[in-house]
């Protein structure tokens, strides 16, 4: 590109920039004085409300700014503290700036030249940034304008569009309260093997390798991070497979600004759904105290009928209760931010509740996915209430030489199941079951009926204090933290049935297993940049333990500890400011744990064991500048022992041996002046490296099986293709038509499951292969056509899953018996809908 092209882009470009920075914030109150460059920028940060970042190779710490006076809007502001050091700024984000280098041939253009856009989003929080020594690991941000142009509404929509997440619920369960989340296909594990974060606080698995549906809502959010590989030296237990993060909007202390949004959509066979979200804050003293509230409500209509089993003809059955299936969503948060000299001080409090009706899964013998019926043949409704409560208090402060952070935080949350759990074998005659003769499983009768009861009472408090060094271009940088949690779970199961021919009579059985965890680690990293070369270490050292009791009749009473030392390296080469490579091996872990008493199996709990997971990465970058194309490419493998032996309830089963995740990331795009073109390909062979028996010589898990226990398994390849097409309109408006194509193909097997004998549940197969494409059409109106104390109005009409998609997913049974009676789940049919979002 010569140099009156690359003019000609950048003043193309700097319309669009200024537009966004100017709808970023009004304008500064105060002078920034003179002082380094680093200082300046957050300070600026801190006022605007706007995130700041920069990669390795800028030198921010050591370079001099003259500093900005007061009365400046935001962009003219940034454009002054940069004046005379070679340096520009873009969005990278909605509010998200990144710093970079002026290319040479513009190193001598006057200060308001434009800026260069660039692709690559770099993280939003100063802890992971500093922590990943804002090294390009393989770090997924989906800033809020990806949220809004993807449709993402939270985890289940990020492991449908996002290749290399996947995100399901176990449909034998009644209400899909437990959850799964899986990057790159490491799943299987003891514990949970993706960690969840809000802010700088990890949530608890709600059981011993799920999640529950209370869920961190999208809603007012900076964005949603996720970090792909093994996190442990950093971000402790649980992250063997990655991390995600749900990045909060933060107090304002230098101006007011706030987010109101407004849904409303309907779904083919289905109701309506709803959605509202007010968000507010500002300072309360300028300079000194300022505030954010946000209330948020979203009802999902449902699609799935609750029918009566018994009268159903080949066309149809009896409605009970038609889109039993609405799930309602409500969160409220509030924050404070509190600055005196060089510290801040946030306290915050988030309410979070999700409540279902009924089951989305389906009955497959009674159901016609094509033809809109999706019928639930449960014999009762089987709602679900999950909430939390987490309060915090965040404590920084600057103590010139690094940084100071403590986070302390308290979480509590309760959650309530009813299932039905009639249609198990395990109730009926051994011979006849019920007596039906589709097979044991079904009933004949609502007498037949047997429920389980789920109560989940859980709690946690968790403190982390760390030193963060300022980062430098060139030299050693470092950070270092003590961390500690302590959670208390009670999970308890009530089955309840009139008659159970396998009891002879009415059955009553309570079973409950109370589990007390601490941990208590100390971490650190170094980094050390020498020239165009950046080497970082990181290591981990965590003592874990529990102790676990269940009274009787399913008595239990057992611990356990580890010590782990977990560590990481990588080296870093940046050829130039276009390509960059990186070499990477980390360790993840999680710690020994208890699966709950089970009264549904008769089941005492169990202990299993630690494991720990090896990963090694190899990437390259290049094409760092937006108005090239770009192509990113990593290559992983990952390895890990899940100990020797075989433990399993009739919900879970914890495969042991080692087994072995490896693959490749391709992110690929293009900008065609207003349209641009994005492509994400990840491959993934998840599988296991051995085979074992156990005692008796009874195989256990062949050398070669996928990893996973289907339908639950990764899918090898996943495809996302995105189109945008952006049209500048007179009078300040802006249209933007999008269309996101996501697949996922079959995974093939073979499954351990496939071999005879008692431990599994025959007959179980991966999803299909998938495919769904989604449409979304925004108007956009920004200032100055609105009234000056506005910044952005979008409309914006979508089309999700246009083709109306309705593949069988999750497809499995209940337990180990041998069953014929499945449930499974499906895509929303298609739904159309329209969003109001304006940003002031």
């Amino acid at each position: 590109m010569n140099a009156t092209m690359l003019r000609a882009c950048l003043l193309a470009t700097l319309g669009w920039a200024h537009t966004t920075l100017a709808a970023s914030s009004l304008t500064l109150s105060s002078a920034i004085p003179p002082q380094s460059l680093e200082s300046a920028l957050e300070e600026f940060g801190q006022r605007t409300g706007v995130g700041v970042a920069w990669p390795p190779d800028v030198d921010v710490h050591s370079v001099h700014t003259n500093g900005t006076r007061a009365g400046l809007a935001p962009e003219d502001a940034l454009r002054e503290l940069l004046r005379g050091t070679g340096l520009t700024f873009t969005f990278v984000g909605e509010r998200t700036v990144t710093i970079q280098r002026l290319p040479q041939a513009l190193t001598e253009t006057p200060n308001d030249a434009p800026a260069l856009e660039t692709e690559e989003v770099v993280v939003q929080s100063t802890r992971w940034e500093r922590q990943l020594t804002r090294q390009p690991v393989a770090l997924r941000v989906l800033d809020p304008q990806t949220l809004e142009d993807l449709g993402i509404k939270g985890l289940p929509d990020v492991g449908a569009l996002i290749p290399g997440v996947d995100f399901g619920f176990f449909s034998s369960v009644g209400a899909g309260v437990y959850t799964d989340i899986v990057i790159r296909g490491v799943t299987d594990r003891h514990g949970s093997s993706t960690g969840l974060f809000f802010d700088d606080i990890p949530l608890p698995a709600a059981r011993s390798n799920t999640f529950g549906r209370a869920l961190t809502p999208y809603f007012d959010l900076k964005g949603i991070e996720i970090l792909s590989g093994p996190q442990g030296p950093l971000l402790g237990a649980n992250t063997q497979g990655g991390a995600v993060r749900f990045v909060p909007r933060a107090p304002d202390l230098e101006s007011f600004g706030g987010l109101a949004r407004a849904e409303w959509s309907t779904t083919m066979h289905g109701d309506p759904s709803y959605e509202a979200g007010l968000a507010l804050g500002g300072p309360l003293v300028p300079g000194v105290l300022g505030y954010r509230i946000s209330a948020w409500y979203r009802l999902d209509g449902g699609y799935v009928n609750l029918v009566n089993p018994f009268q159903c003809t080949p066309s149809a059955c009896t409605i009970l209760n038609p889109n039993a299936n609405s799930l309602t969503n409500e969160n409220f948060r509030g924050a404070l931010t509190y600055r005196v000299a060089e510290v801040e001080i946030t306290p915050a409090f988030d309410y979070t509740s999700a409540r279902s009706g009924d089951s989305p899964s389906f009955y497959t013998y009674l159901s016609n996915p094509g033809a809109g019926q999706l019928y639930n043949g449960s014999l009762i409704p089987q709602p679900f209430s999950d909430r939390f409560y987490l309060g915090s208090v965040k404590v920084s402060g600057n103590l010139r030489w690094a940084e100071l952070d403590s986070v302390s935080a308290y979480y509590d949350r309760a959650g309530d199941l009813t299932v039905d759990d009639t249609e198990s074998t395990k109730w009926g005659d051994p011979q006849t079951g019920w007596g039906n003769p589709l097979g044991p499983a079904y009933p004949v009768s609502y007498d037949n009926l047997v429920t389980t009861y789920t109560r989940l009472r859980q709690s946690m408090f968790s403190q982390e204090l760390r030193l963060v060094s300022p980062i430098r271009e060139a030299g050693v940088t470092w950070n270092a933290g003590v961390a500690y949690v302590n959670t208390h779970d009670t999970e308890a199961y009530r089955v309840v049935g009139q008659y159970v021919p396998i009891v002879g009579g009415p059955l009553d059985l309570p079973g409950s297993t109370t589990t007390v965890e601490d941990r208590f680690a100390l971490y650190g990293q170094l980094s050390e940049t020498l020239r165009r070369i950046t080497v970082r270490a990181a290591l981990r050292v965590e003592r874990d333990q529990y102790r676990a009791s269940s009274p009787p009749p399913l008595t239990y009473s057992g611990s356990d500890r580890a010590t782990l030392a977990i560590p990481a390296f990588s080296v870093f080469y940046m050829a130039d400011t276009d390509r960059l490579y990186y070499v990477s091996t980390s360790k993840g872990y999680s710690p020994p744990g208890v699966d709950a008493a089970l009264p549904t199996c008769f089941e005492a709990a169990s202990p299993y064991p630690a494991d720990t997971i090896w990963s090694y990465e190899l990437g390259a970058k290049f094409g760092l500048l937006a108005e090239e194309p770009y192509l990113h490419a990593t290559l992983f493998s990952a390895h890990w022992d899940n100990g020797p032996a075989i433990t399993r309830n009739c919900l879970v089963t914890h495969i042991p041996g080692t087994a072995m995740s490896r693959g490749f990331e391709l992110r690929a795009g293009a900008p065609f002046k207003e349209l641009r073109a994005s492509f994400e390909l990840i491959y993934l062979d998840a599988r296991y490296t051995d085979t074992l028996t156990d005692d008796t010589g009874q195989r256990l898990v062949n050398d070669g099986d996928a990893l996973g226990t289907p339908p639950l398994v990764a899918a090898p390849l996943n495809v996302l293709t995105s189109l945008a097409q952006s049209f500048s309109l007179p009078g300040g408006y802006r249209a933007t038509v999008r269309a996101d194509d996501v697949f996922h193909s079959h995974n093939g097997g073979s499954f351990y499951t496939g071999i005879t004998g008692p431990y599994y549940a025959p007959g179980l197969q991966a999803d299909p292969a998938t495919n769904l494409l989604n449409l979304r059409g925004t108007l956009s109106l920004m200032r100055p056509a609105l009234p000056s104390h506005s910044e952005r109005l979008d409309l914006s009409l979508f089309v999700s899953n246009v083709f109306d998609a309705q593949p069988t997913l999750l497809k499995r049974n209940k337990g180990v018996d041998v069953s014929t009676l499945y449930y499974a789940t499906t895509f929303r049919p298609r739904t159309v809908g329209l969003t109001g979002t304006w940003q002031f």
